[in-house]
Parts: C-alpha cells; sequence; structure tokens
C-alpha cells in the first residue's frame, strides 16, 4: 500500500464553494521535506500539537485558524457554537461529541481513529456541524439528536441537509462479540448491512450503515449521504486505527463555512 500524505475530502461537499472541509492523512511532509506523523494528541508537546494543527488547516489553505475543538466523551452532548467571542480554549473545555455552528470562517472538528466522523451541511440556512459518532455515541443516537438539535435551533429541515460519513472503521474490520452486540437490540436489524456473523462467534458491525440509517430515520435523503469508502483499520500506511493499534494517534475532521 503506498503511503500518502493527501487530505482526505467528502465528494458531495465539493459542490458548495462556500464550505470548506478535510480529513487528515496519518503523515505529511515537514519543511524539510521529510515524512512526518501528524501528532494532534500532543505526546511530544502542546507546541508540537498546535504547530501540526496549524500545519494540516494551511494545507487547506486556512491560515492561523486551528478548529474549536470540544471535549469528546463518547456521549450524545451537543454543543451549539453561537457567540464568536467563546475562546477555542473555553469550547476545548465542555464536554460533548458533536459541535454546530452557523459562524463564518470558525472551522469546528472532531478527533477520531476508527469511530465514524459526521459532518452535516444546510446549504439553505448555512449551518454546519462536526459530529464524533463512535459506538457508544451511535447506540445512543447522536446523528438524529445533532439534526434535532439543527431544526429546533436554525429551523434546518432534515430533507434539505447533506451529511458526509468520513474515514473510520469498515464493517469489514470491526469485530464485536454477542454482548456488545445485544446492546443494539430494536435498534437496528441484525442482519446485513449492518451486522454480519462471523465462524468465530463474533459479528461484523457496520456503523457507517447504522449512522446512514438514522440520518435516514431522522429526514435525510438517501441521495444526500456520502460515505467515505477507506476503512481506517485497513489503510495502517495512512490513518491511525485505535482497534489495530490501541495507543495511536487521532484523525481531524473539520468543516468551515465561508461568507455567502
Amino acid at each position: 500500500m503506498k503511503l500518502s500524505v493527501d487530505v482526505v475530502r467528502i465528494n458531495l461537499f465539493d459542490n458548495f464553494s462556500n464550505l470548506i472541509h478535510a480529513s487528515s492523512p496519518r503523515y505529511f511532509k515537514n519543511t524539510s521535506d521529510e515524512i512526518e506523523q501528524y501528532d494532534f494528541v500532543g505526546r511530544d508537546s502542546s507546541e508540537k500539537k498546535t504547530e501540526h494543527l496549524i500545519r494540516f488547516m494551511e494545507t487547506v489553505k486556512i491560515k492561523n485558524k486551528p478548529p474549536f475543538l470540544i471535549n469528546q466523551i463518547h456521549s450524545d452532548e451537543i454543543f451549539i457554537l453561537k457567540d464568536e467571542s467563546q475562546t477555542r480554549e473555553q469550547v476545548s473545555k465542555i464536554k460533548a461529541d458533536a459541535i454546530i455552528t452557523h459562524l463564518s470562517e470558525i472551522p469546528i472538528g472532531i478527533f477520531t481513529a476508527d469511530c465514524i466522523p459526521v459532518l452535516l451541511y444546510d446549504p439553505k440556512l448555512h449551518v454546519a456541524a462536526a459530529i464524533h459518532a463512535g459506538r457508544e455515541g451511535t447506540l445512543q443516537g447522536i446523528v438524529n439528536k445533532s439534526i434535532s438539535a439543527m431544526k429546533q435551533e436554525y429551523g434546518c429541515k432534515p430533507q434539505d441537509l447533506v451529511a458526509g460519513l468520513g474515514l473510520g472503521i469498515g464493517g469489514c474490520c470491526y469485530e464485536i462479540d454477542e454482548k456488545c452486540l445485544s446492546s443494539f437490540e430494536n435498534k437496528i436489524p441484525f442482519q446485513p448491512p449492518f451486522v454480519k456473523s462471523k465462524e468465530n462467534g463474533k459479528f461484523l458491525l457496520d456503523l457507517f450503515a447504522v449512522n446512514a440509517q438514522q440520518g435516514i430515520d431522522a429526514g435525510l435523503l438517501p441521495e444526500n449521504i456520502l460515505r467515505s469508502e477507506e476503512c481506517t483499520f485497513c489503510s495502517p500506511m495512512n490513518y491511525f486505527s485505535y482497534r489495530r493499534e490501541g495507543k495511536t494517534g487521532r484523525i481531524l475532521t473539520f468543516i468551515m463555512l465561508q461568507p455567502r
């Protein structure tokens, strides 16, 4: 597998010129033209974390604007960023797993390393959301609840929204046991494309399929949902994967509204 330093985009969102979004690969070329690994966790230092955040944003031509990031806790909590005076530091202390805003020139993002990053955009009302949909968040219906929050706060209509499911572990690799699967009882059918049985008595859960169906149940049009075709677990040269590596880095997925 060839190593890539290219950012990852969701094709559906490329249709909107007043929107910028991207997901980070595992590696980038530094100023010495050497391959370096992104460190958004800040294991080496908080300075390197900030430096790498800024560097990644610059790859998509956003200068001096690190994204606003929440304190993710694998929940169904949603934060709405309405106050332009709030700082990144203030927002980083808010415990939530989805962030929604109508503010232009304010990038919002989430970190993942197998969990599904979900981006929502309302092209009519110019509102965006970035959602961290791991197993727990998916189980709690965080996509549905984010759509409801956009509807309640801004008057968004689900049928107007476009959704992009970014880089995450695929149904090809996300193995769970029967106890874990039982937590989804009465929430999804225990059959393809959501669940597949394995010969070892375990199951493969497709979080992409589950979150897409939750979006449809909340009123999204199927044609307005696009998912990444890449599995983080299958791509060790290009993406971080918690399931594959345990202690590892993070993928940053962000979205930013531009003035209309």
